[in-house]
């Protein structure tokens, strides 16, 4: 039976060892990268989940995470479209593989949005991998031009 519930703080290593699991998926990630991102994510949910800037669900198959979602918060100056400048981004969006095509990453999305929504968010991005995109489609996220990136390496 799946289930449902807000990740806690006792969840941080789980949802650090699934990012990580992620990143190998969908970037080729090294065992290197995928420990020191591991690493890396642990600071940050440490972090995130003291000051309430990110938040997460997870799908349970008895005891056992088999798909996260999350949420983290940000505010940004204001604009036409958005005049309280807050922006949700959606992240750890994550499935294991035997429990995909279930209706679980749709249940997940729809939990992380309502967060969003009660806490007064109207604006939610994300990055999709080809995988996740018909997901966010069906939910009815659509794509944006004009946004760019830039790592300062």
């Amino acid at each position: 039976m799946i289930s449902y519930r807000k990740a806690t703080i006792n969840d941080i290593d789980n949802l650090a060892k699934i990012r990580s699991i992620f990143c190998m998926e969908a970037a080729n990630c090294s065992e290197i990268e995928r420990g020191k991102l591991e690493i890396a994510n642990k600071t940050y949910f440490d972090s995130a989940f003291a000051d309430d800037s990110f938040i997460a669900w997870i799908a349970l198959d008895n005891d056992k995470i088999i798909a996260t979602s999350g949420l983290s918060f940000s505010i940004v100056p204001p604009n036409p479209k958005n005049l309280t400048g807050k922006v949700a981004y959606i992240t750890n969006m994550y499935t294991f593989p035997e429990y995909r095509k279930q209706g679980i990453g749709m249940k997940l999305l729809g939990k992380v949005i309502e967060e969003a929504e009660n806490r007064g968010y109207k604006k939610i991005t994300l990055n999709a991998t080809d995988m996740g995109r018909p997901l966010y489609e069906r939910y009815g996220f659509k794509d944006v031009i004009g946004d760019m990136v830039f790592y300062i390496c």
